[in-house]
């Protein structure tokens, strides 16, 4: 998700969304980022920029930049004052899942482990916003790491034994891609047209990447 503290990543002319991978992928291969993937932290910010701080104009389309502050008229103090308390208190902001997120989860959870990977530097609060949508069963099967840092997703990515990795920021992905792994850009108005790897437009494109009936079959 846009930081007021992230780097724009690349920028390009190109207009097409490239599509999901055709081969299906193993449920335990793939990491998911939260905020932006999971968590739809744009709806936070809207509603907090409103409901907080007065500013109710704002639509989703005009964040059009992973730093937010270079794309809505909005004080860079305030863009940040939301962003912590959104990374401070999830649950008590209304963070919410995205359309199908959870479920998807809760699906790949009972045929492999499940890994959230985010830049967050407190896993804490991603730990209770797991803990209130997901079942005990479920949560346990769901493995969650914080790295404190967007540039350094790679080295987690290998440690949790992952190929391919789902996040909504250009430059995290293009850096995966050139490290050799496999990233999948998770569309947003703040990514669209820069780059050309693969992307999933939501969770039922997700939920496509896997074959769970060979998965549950096997279970």
């Amino acid at each position: 998700m846009p930081s007021s503290a992230s780097n724009p990543g690349h920028q390009s002319s190109l207009t097409a969304r490239p599509r999901p991978p055709v081969k299906k992928i193993h449920p335990g291969s793939v990491g998911f980022d939260f905020d932006g993937v999971v968590a739809d932290i744009g709806e936070a910010f809207i509603r907090l920029a409103c409901e907080n701080h007065g500013h109710c104009s704002i639509s989703i389309e005009e964040i059009s930049s992973f730093q937010v502050e270079h794309c809505i008229d909005i004080p860079r103090k305030i863009v940040e004052s939301i962003f912590d308390d959104i990374l401070q208190d999830s649950l008590g902001v209304g963070l919410k899942p995205m359309a199908g997120a959870v479920e998807t989860l809760v699906r790949l959870s009972r045929v492999a482990d499940v890994t959230i990977i985010t830049a967050r530097p407190d896993i804490g609060p991603v730990q209770d916003w797991f803990d209130f949508y997901c079942t005990p069963r479920s949560r346990g099967h769901i493995r969650l790491v914080a790295t404190g840092d967007h540039d350094n997703k790679e080295t987690f990515i290998r440690q949790c034994g992952l190929q391919h990795f789902i996040d909504d920021r250009t430059l995290t992905c293009l850096q995966l891609a050139e490290a050799g792994l496999s990233p999948i850009v998770y569309t947003q108005p703040w990514n669209r047209n820069q780059h050309h790897l693969p992307s999933v437009a939501d969770w039922d494109e997700i939920s496509g990447l896997f074959d769970f009936s060979a998965a549950e079959g096997q279970g």
